[in-house]
């Protein structure tokens, strides 16, 4: 006969309950995640479109004497002629660079791998990344723009982003609202709290963001114009626009210009290089700070493992979008968690920084 002190008391039992059902919850949300994150990814895009939208429209109707609707009205009306005149002054140079790209890449590969295997090291290397004779490199550029989505599933999430971002945009509080809405009542004000912070990060690193990939294009163009390189304005667009993506979207970007170059020898190859580690380097130790200084910071290793992460999930758009996410997640984690729960207010204070000599002893520390 079992003893009364052998049984499970109710609150243990409940407590299994519930550490049960908290990990079939989490389980439930990471299938969710892995399966609709193309979908959640969409979505948090257009918020960032939106967010953009709106601070433009509400910058212009605190300047002037127009609603909100007639401001983002105008703003949307701005930004279309700007994108259609930019589009007629610069789409033919553009798209004709685009198809020499596209002719006299496979051609620059093929010299790079020829001089490549005069060399044993360079054997060796082909050998590392190749594997077998039979593979080709125009395989290999196949393969890679395989990644991207198909011309169908690239209109429909055009469409869908349009749409989300306009409705997003006319009336950001119906959304804000009602997310507020469904926290307990006594957690409100501090998550709108968070929503506004969240809100401002994401509006200030959205705009530095501009300015760092605007300025990465601009010294890339200079460069390759002062270096004599081939098609300078669409390698330095290609270079500005994969910034948005830290530490990979440069690497992709700078690949076809040096291929490019070692068709002039070995030396134009190497200037190439060069310039595109200086252009990195004035990005990441001048302009980014100047840009960035209203953001929070993103320690580089979450950026990396995040891009890793969402590109197993979501290809492409997982990888692009996974910067301003990591963003969004350390500032909750600071407000909600560090602030919030552990009560550490003064974390962004230099003099709260833990330094090593500094440091509490952990259990189990002796002394010397």
């Amino acid at each position: 006969m079992e003893s009364p002190n052998e049984r499970p008391t109710p609150s243990f039992a409940r407590h299994i309950l519930l550490a049960g059902g908290l990990l079939i919850g989490l389980l439930l949300l990471a299938v969710v995640l892995w399966y609709a994150a193309q979908a959640l990814l969409l979505t948090f895009a257009a918020i960032l479109f939106a967010i953009v939208l709106r601070s433009l429209s509400d910058w212009l109707a605190d300047h002037t004497r127009l609603s909100e609707g007639w401001a983002l009205a105008a703003v949307l009306l701005i930004l279309a002629i700007v994108v259609i005149g930019l589009g007629l002054l610069t789409a033919p140079q553009v798209v004709e660079q685009a198809g020499e790209l596209r002719e006299r890449l496979p051609d620059a590969i093929n010299r790079v791998r020829a001089m490549l295997e005069q060399q044993p090291w360079g054997q060796w290397l082909i050998g590392a990344i190749i594997g077998e004779d039979e593979f080709s490199w125009a395989n290999l550029l196949q393969q890679a723009t395989g990644y991207a989505v198909t011309a169908v599933q690239l209109f429909v999430s055009v469409f869908i982003l349009l749409f989300v971002t306009l409705y997003l945009a006319i009336d950001p509080r119906l959304y804000t609202n009602g997310v507020l809405h469904l926290i307990p009542v006594p957690y409100r004000m501090r998550a709108a709290e968070v929503l506004a912070a969240t809100g401002s990060m994401v509006r200030w690193w959205l705009f530095g963001t501009l300015i760092r990939m605007l300025g990465v294009g601009l010294m890339t163009f200079v460069g390759l114009w002062a270096l004599d390189v081939p098609l300078a304005m669409i390698l330095a667009i290609l270079a500005g626009l994969l910034d948005f993506v830290p530490y990979f979207g440069p690497i992709v970007a700078g690949v076809p210009a040096v291929l490019l170059a070692f068709m002039d020898g070995p030396t134009q190859g190497l200037y190439v290089i060069i310039l595109y580690v200086v252009v990195q380097q004035i990005e990441s130790l001048i302009l980014s700070p100047v840009v960035y200084h209203r953001t929070v910071y993103l320690p580089p290793v979450l950026t990396i493992l995040a891009q890793v992460l969402l590109f197993a999930m979501a290809g492409v758009l997982g990888a692009v979008l996974a910067t301003p996410l990591i963003a969004v997640v350390l500032v909750w984690v600071k407000m909600l968690y560090v602030e919030q729960t552990l009560g550490d207010h003064d974390i962004d204070r230099p003099e709260a920084q833990i330094e090593p000599d500094n440091m509490p002893p952990l259990p189990g520390d002796r002394g010397n």
